[in-house]
């Protein structure tokens, strides 16, 4: 993937990427904010992504480097410019996925317009009510539950960038291994206890949310059956 000028080197990007950020142009991006093990960072064009040096906890937008950069720029689907150097992306991870089922049933007005006043409520980087709408959006693909939620719905300064970037990844049904097992399980009928368990401890407050929304979507396909 690398072309022959770009430096082979450990810089990794999800199979979710280029999904979820299209290659629009050449794109220099501003950090946003630094923690111990990941920063975000929004580029001019209005593509948001998270830095990350922790596989094991990977984000749907996230790419990997060993240290968090002074200056990023995308100069192509598969390369960028780092601190000056172009590095080319050398090793794709696979991001669960949740596959559109075809449509079955169509969400009711209430539940969309419930979910629709959930967008932005709540504090930090993930409100709450955003969790439970990226809950919803995730069994509602597995059940095939349609709706007419969008995008623009959660891009519109409702929200903070790094949580509409999450709830971008949640429509195409992507989210972390286990948001999406959780999800898996909830749509073919039953949560395991243990799985249960590893969603509620997910943040702060972030897994009960997303629980509360797959149930939502529950509740929907068995009152429709």
């Amino acid at each position: 993937m690398p072309s022959d000028r770009a430096q082979t080197v450990p810089l990794f990007s999800q199979s979710s990427f280029v999904v979820l950020q299209p290659f629009l142009g050449n794109e220099s991006f501003t950090n946003l904010g630094v923690s111990s093990k990941i920063s975000w960072w929004l580029g001019e064009l209005g593509s948001f992504l998270t830095i990350e040096n922790d596989e094991a906890r990977a984000l749907p937008t996230s790419l990997f480097l060993r240290k968090t950069p002074s200056r990023l720029t995308r100069t192509s689907i598969h390369e960028w410019q780092v601190d000056g150097v172009l590095l080319g992306i050398t090793r794709v991870l696979r991001t669960p996925y949740i596959a559109l089922k075809s449509t079955v049933i169509k969400a009711p007005a209430s539940v969309e317009h419930d979910l629709r006043a959930q967008i932005g409520w709540g504090a930090g980087l993930t409100p709450e009510g955003d969790d439970e709408v990226a809950g919803f959006l995730l069994v509602a693909r597995a059940l095939g539950i349609s709706h007419s939620l969008v995008s623009s719905e959660w891009k519109s300064e409702r929200t903070t960038t790094f949580s509409a970037a999450l709830l971008d990844a949640a429509l195409h049904g992507f989210a972390i291994p286990v948001v999406a097992n959780a999800a898996h399980e909830i749509a073919s009928g039953a949560m395991t206890s243990r799985t249960r368990g590893a969603l509620l401890a997910v943040g702060h407050s972030s897994g009960a949310a997303l629980l509360r929304g797959m149930e939502t979507a529950q509740r929907c396909f068995r009152r429709a059956a």
